[in-house]
């Protein structure tokens, strides 16, 4: 995957905003009306010198006509010499003049500074709006696409890492969305006055325009640097967001073994990194206002001294030059505030091109969306020289093959690592084989799309995850749209009822964090009924009863007991009692199937299933011995 370039990436941030145009246009008139407004300071500024030097407005633009009759023109000394008097209200009548020229200016001045605070609420409150909707799609995208990626996926990329690029890379990268009308404010302001001050004076903006490549190239030299820095900065936050999430997820290992100390250390090795690379982007950005701000006050200077000898030389007027001032002036803070929108932008590009990362993974949806549906199964299932392995070093399946009849039940053992659950997650296509075929009545499963085959499965695991929300939820979540009545009879089915009605709620009871208010065997129930509501052709218990205590651990055999009538069952479990019932018992070694037959049989021969059978039993025969002695 060919990394993008700055300009794409920001090209394809902005492209969430397209839904939105019609608000953003809005937005736009509005900060038209706040950039003239602003403008417009310079030439009320103007005005009011110039009427204090006594030059009049500066293009006599804004208050024509302002004159008394018959007293424009008339020469004051020789007015004096006629009749002195006259030149008394003379005077007295252009003070009076000059008086209610400058209430008008500061008047105005003031009603277009009301109208540019009502363009700019509604400015920002619109483009905030837009912001908003599109951070919500961005990350509404992001949290729909990660639940659909492939299952090896998520064995390549740390689950902080994913978590980091799906909340902390997002916030970072939609944050331009909200900066944009400030960022196009200050582009109009320097845009218009530049082009302004061109017309008013172009030998002074020639020397403006002369010193605007050494603020461009610092301004990016030092973007550039702050894009750099903050990508690894995002790197830094995944590899924390990763231990923190190991440290969380595995809190009862760690305390187990007094792993605190060994925790805390990692963390505050990788914090230590994350924080010295913080304090470069500080030193880095820090830097990049004093510089810009020097640039910009050599500027100033040079401009200033300028414009006070032509003031002298009576080149110009004191209000024509205090209104391009003013013009200089307000250039400054924007050209400023762009050179920190462009590292915010390098910024945002940098956590944008992490984002994008996840999101341009295929997901399963679309590598199978456009195959048939698996048409309604009986369940006869067949493996066929599948091999598989999850890394190129070791192979968890061997050319095996393995054909089970529609409604039977087989039981897989096995030591850990044989190759039990991998049966389980071809079956699902989780994975697909490196080599061979996995087939359900004959059709290859790679030639169907994942939705019609996992709707006709119901796969209950030995860690039985159930999400926030009420028992009721939980258990509809096997076939969404389910009644009430239903969903209590797949509770009965799985032996659940009981306890769920004892719950001080029933089945509106919540079940907490990943079912944490409930026991595990109450979790496994739950689980068993939600996947007995489906009604599946085919039912995969993997580790179902490991962990249980023994009560619930009849109770579920008897709930599954019950509900294998009909259907093809994988079950996969250490305890010998919930497997010795079934049909036939595959037992597996490094890969391999290397015996098969009922529990009779098979204990009947010197091979490995007697061998775990044994080692089973020996622990509890001996406890029952000592108990004899």
């Amino acid at each position: 995957m060919q990394p993008r370039t700055f300009t794409q990436t920001l090209r394809r941030l902005l492209g969430y905003l397209t839904p939105y145009k019609w608000i953003m246009l809005a937005a736009l008139v509005f900060t038209v009306i706040v950039t003239a407004a602003k403008l417009s300071q310079a030439k009320f500024i103007g005005a009011i010198f110039g009427i204090m030097s006594g030059q009049g407005v500066p293009g006599g633009t804004l208050l024509p006509g302002l004159r008394l009759p018959g007293l424009a023109g008339l020469d004051p000394a020789q007015l004096a010499k006629q009749d002195p008097e006259a030149l008394v209200n003379l005077a007295a009548s252009r003070s009076g003049d000059t008086l209610l020229a400058l209430n008008i200016i500061c008047g105005a001045f003031l009603l277009t500074m009301v109208l540019m605070g009502v363009a700019t609420y509604f400015m920002r409150y619109l483009v905030n709006l837009c912001g908003q909707l599109a951070t919500r799609d961005v990350r509404n995208q992001v949290f729909a696409h990660v639940q659909r990626l492939p299952m090896p996926f998520f064995d390549r990329m740390r689950m902080g890492e994913i978590q980091s690029r799906a909340s902390g890379d997002v916030v970072a990268s939609t944050a331009i969305f909200t900066q944009l009308t400030d960022f196009v404010s200050n582009l109009g302001i320097v845009v218009f006055a530049l082009g302004y001050m061109i017309i008013c004076d172009p030998k002074m903006t020639l020397l403006v325009l002369g010193l605007s490549p050494f603020i461009g190239g610092a301004i990016a030299k030092f973007g550039k640097s702050i894009g750099r820095i903050t990508e690894t900065i995002q790197a830094r936050s995944a590899d924390l967001s990763s231990i923190t999430y190991e440290g969380i997820s595995s809190v009862k290992g760690i305390k187990a073994y007094s792993l605190e100390d060994l925790q805390t250390k990692r963390f505050e090795e990788r914090s230590t990194e994350a924080y010295k690379i913080g304090m470069k982007l500080v030193s880095v950005s820090a830097s990049q206002t004093p510089v810009v701000d020097f640039l910009g006050a050599l500027g100033i200077v040079a401009i200033v001294w300028l414009g006070a000898y032509r003031i002298l030389d009576h080149q110009v007027t004191l209000g024509q030059m205090a209104q391009y001032w003013t013009l200089l002036v307000m250039t400054t803070q924007p050209i400023s505030a762009l050179s920190g929108f462009y590292s915010s932008f390098q910024a945002a590009a940098a956590a944008g091109e992490r984002v994008f990362f996840l999101l341009d993974q295929p997901t399963e949806a679309q590598a199978t969306a456009h195959l048939p549906d698996l048409p309604p199964v009986a369940g006869h299932v067949t493996f066929e020289n599948v091999t598989f392995g999850y890394n190129e070093e070791k192979q968890a399946l061997k050319k095996m093959n393995l054909h089970v009849r529609a409604g039977e039940v087989v039981a897989i053992v096995g030591s850990n690592g044989a190759g039990k659950t991998t049966l389980i997650n071809l079956l699902a296509r989780f994975y697909d084989p490196q080599e061979g075929t996995v087939r359900i009545d004959g059709q290859d499963l790679r030639g169907h799309n994942l939705d019609s085959l996992r709707s006709q499965i119901g796969l209950v695991t030995q860690e039985s995850v159930l999400l926030g929300g009420s028992v009721s939820e939980n258990i509809g979540m096997g076939r969404p749209g389910a009644t009430h009545e239903e969903i209590v009879a797949a509770a009965k089915l799985a032996n659940a009822h009981d306890f769920i009605s004892r719950l001080p709620d029933g089945y509106n009871s919540d079940v907490g964090e990943r079912g944490s208010k409930l026991s595990g065997g109450q979790r496994q129930r739950v689980a068993i009924a939600r996947a007995l509501l489906r009604n599946p052709r085919i039912l995969a218990l993997d580790e179902f009863t490991s962990g249980i205590d023994p009560e619930s651990e009849i109770l579920i055999t008897d709930a599954i007991e019950k509900s294998l009538e009909g259907r093809t069952c994988f079950v996969i479990a250490h305890r010998f009692n919930t497997i010795r019932n079934a049909n036939r018992i595959i037992v597996l070694d490094d890969g391999d199937i290397v015996e098969a037959g009922n529990h009779e049989q098979l204990m009947a021969n010197d091979g490995l299933y007697r061998r775990i059978y044994l080692a089973q039993l020996k622990p509890k025969e001996s406890e029952v011995l000592g108990q004899a002695s």
